[in-house]
């Protein structure tokens, strides 16, 4: 072996050292013995090896060569990305991110994070510290811990958090929170990169509380904002103004939409405005009423718009704002139609009276007939039922005028119980039909149990030499003096429906009525009185509580004795007949007497307070009638009284509250112990 060796040493050193000689490799290997064959051989292969591992060599060299260019390429790329990393997230002054172990205890931070926890709770954060020991028993823990327990599970979210300051004002954080996964699968720990977008969400708040604010302030004012475009013929409109002219976004937003939407009886004017407005590039102020597309509803509005040109100074757009003002409309015509209407009959009051007098006095309108109307017993009717009811006897008479007339005639009321007509082309003969037809109509109406009447006067101008000043004074003149004949029978008449409405609608006094009055007669005939001053006092007796009708029923029907106030409304009743029964002519004295009959001989009465003999007779005999009647009569709050007891009071108030005299003739001649 020593040999093979040596000999195989030899054949390499001279091969590479002297490659001349391979010549004699031929000759040489004739006298070698066979086992050097075999050494040939094998050096032969071993040459050949080294060649092959020569050149692999080479290979992998030039491999690992190209592989270290990659890898220097790949760190060139890491550490540019290393530096956008650290420029992003390490180093970024916006961006906070941070990453937690399972307990919760930071891992690592970056400079904002620190720097935040650090301005806001005034801690100092450190590797290995627990985050909820960073915040401080802060209410944010609470999120912080929600989040975190979030990420535990498996989840990766995004989510604003609101963080509330010391001095009340809002920070808003963004976060991307995610889990780490160990090759188990299992979450090894937290991640969260957060982003302060307060000045975003502030920015983003204060838009959506614009246009809040506007959508709002659009709703409250009723004012919805739109654009025209004259190029396209589109509309563009507001939420508001869609909710205004009662259409959706389905509906054909254009010029034409638009004017379909316009009430039939303006689309001529409103077009022509537009088209006013489009020529002379004015500015659109404007006021019309539409109908809404979803109900058919008329709505007022008021459109005003300022035109936009183009670089050619050619209409591009217009740009406003539609306001319903149906409201200010509806309060305007209601105050224009209070300021020329009366306000309790409908008709027109003495403002438009007068405007529409000077008007119509013109030669087109002659003959021009004035009518004056004035209601008879309307202040008996006040002081009697009351000024409501007097109110429904007016609207009653405007209704029956209003009926009896014609379209064109000018119905006025002047004021309290007067109106006047204004009769354009209309003679006396055409004006006393017309005066007939009311009076007819008036006839078959009635307030309760009052009749309806009116006293008229007219009068005629048939040329512009007549002054109608002079022509209204006739009208009156004829009318008072009708009111003299008419007026008396119809204060008669009202008086006796008076009397009966008070009897129908309370029986007990009806009864009382009628038994004051028969012992009233008793006593002016055991006076030995004339007759006719039997029959007044028998009259006066009937009516003496006449003056009831305007006291409310529950009082003088009430189960218990009245309190003060009670008893004031009741002692009112002497003075309300007595204002009832003074405006009939013939009454003026029984007016008087129903006036006395509360008054007492030792002048402690009501309403004047006189005493004695100042007390007219007739009403110092109603006051013992009425008083002993009333004592053995049952009350509704009190049982009645046996005869001796009514007696015996009229014996102790004799001389205080009654006429002695009087008592003494009432017991003896006319209840009789």
């Amino acid at each position: 072996m020593k040999t093979l060796a040596t000999s195989l040493s030899v054949g390499l050193f001279t091969l590479f050292a002297f490659p001349s000689s391979l010549y004699a490799i031929p000759c040489t290997l004739w006298q070698w013995p066979g086992s050097h064959y075999v050494i040939l051989i094998s050096v032969i292969g071993g040459v050949i090896f080294l060649f092959g591992v020569f050149y692999r060599n080479r290979a992998l060299k030039q491999k690992l060569r190209l592989r270290s260019q990659q890898i220097d390429k790949i760190n060139t790329q890491l550490e540019q990305q290393y530096t956008l990393f650290r420029a992003i997230f390490a180093d970024s002054p916006e961006v906070s991110n941070f990453s937690l172990d399972r307990d919760y205890c930071y891992l690592s931070f970056n400079k904002k994070h620190k720097e935040s926890i650090k301005e806001i709770f005034g801690t100092e954060i450190r590797c290995g510290m627990s985050i909820f020991s960073a915040l401080d028993k802060h209410q944010f823990q609470t999120t912080i811990k929600a989040n975190c327990d979030r990420v535990l599970a498996g989840e990766s979210f995004v989510l604003i958090d609101e963080y509330k300051a010391d001095d009340e004002s809002s920070l808003y954080w963004q976060g991307f929170w995610s889990p780490t996964l160990a090759n188990t699968g299992k979450v090894k720990s937290i991640s969260c990169f957060m982003l302060n977008i307060s000045e975003l969400t502030k920015a983003e708040k204060a838009l959506k509380d614009s246009a809040y604010l506007l959508r709002e302030s659009e709703r409250v004012s009723q004012i919805g904002s739109f654009i025209m475009n004259y190029k396209t013929g589109l509309l563009t409109c507001s939420e508001e103004l869609h909710r205004i002219i009662g259409i959706d976004k389905t509906y054909p937003h254009s010029i034409e939409g638009w004017y379909a939407l316009v009430h039939p009886d303006w689309c001529e004017r409103v077009e022509a405005h537009f088209q006013e407005i489009y020529a002379q590039r004015k500015l659109f102020d404007y006021e019309y009423p539409i109908r809404r597309f979803s109900n058919g509803e008329e709505r007022w509005i008021h459109g005003l718009g300022e035109i936009e040109l183009d670089s050619n100074n050619e209409p591009l757009r217009m740009i406003g704002t539609i306001q319903d003002v149906t409201t200010r409309k509806d309060a305007q015509d209601k105050i224009l139609y209070l300021s020329y209407h009366d306000q309790l009959t409908g008709l027109y009051n003495r403002r438009y009276y007068e405007e529409e007098l000077k008007r119509l006095d013109v030669e087109r309108n002659y003959p021009l007939t004035l009518v004056m109307a004035d209601v008879n017993g309307l202040k008996l009717v006040n002081d009697s039922f009351g000024h409501s009811f007097g109110d429904e006897l007016l609207k009653k008479v405007a209704e029956v005028m209003r009926k009896a007339c014609r379209g064109d005639d000018i119905i006025a009321r002047l004021g309290g119980d007067e109106f006047i007509i204004i009769l354009p082309n209309t003679d006396r003969n055409e004006a006393e039909k017309i005066v007939k037809r009311i009076h007819s109509c008036a006839t078959e109406e009635k307030i309760g149990s009052i009749e309806i009447s009116i006293s008229f006067g007219y009068e005629t101008k048939y040329s512009c030499v007549q002054n109608i000043e002079e022509v209204l004074k006739k009208a009156e003149d004829h009318m008072y003096t009708m009111k003299l004949f008419e007026s008396p029978s119809m204060r008669g008449r009202t008086v006796t429906a008076i009397a009966r409405t008070l009897n129908e609608n309370n029986k007990a006094e009806d009864i009382h009525s009628k038994q004051v009055s028969d012992l009233c007669v008793r006593m002016g005939e055991a006076l030995g009185l004339p007759e006719n001053e039997i029959v007044e006092l028998k009259t006066v007796g009937l009516l003496h509580d006449i003056g009831k009708i305007a006291i409310d029923g529950s009082i003088l029907t009430s189960p218990t004795p009245l309190d003060n106030a009670g008893w004031g409304e009741v002692k009112r009743h002497s003075e309300i007949g007595y204002r009832i029964l003074r405006t009939v002519n013939d009454m003026a004295k029984m007016a008087e007497d129903v006036l006395a009959h509360h008054e007492r001989w030792d002048g402690q009465g009501y309403p004047k307070g006189i005493k004695a003999e100042q007390i007219p007779l007739f009403a110092r005999i109603i006051a013992i009638a009425d008083s002993y009647d009333a004592m053995t009569n049952e009350r509704s709050y009190r049982e009645a009284i046996s005869k001796e007891e009514a007696i015996e009071e009229l014996r102790k108030n004799s001389g205080t509250q009654f006429d002695p005299e009087l008592v003494q003739i009432f017991i003896e001649k006319i209840i009789q112990p």
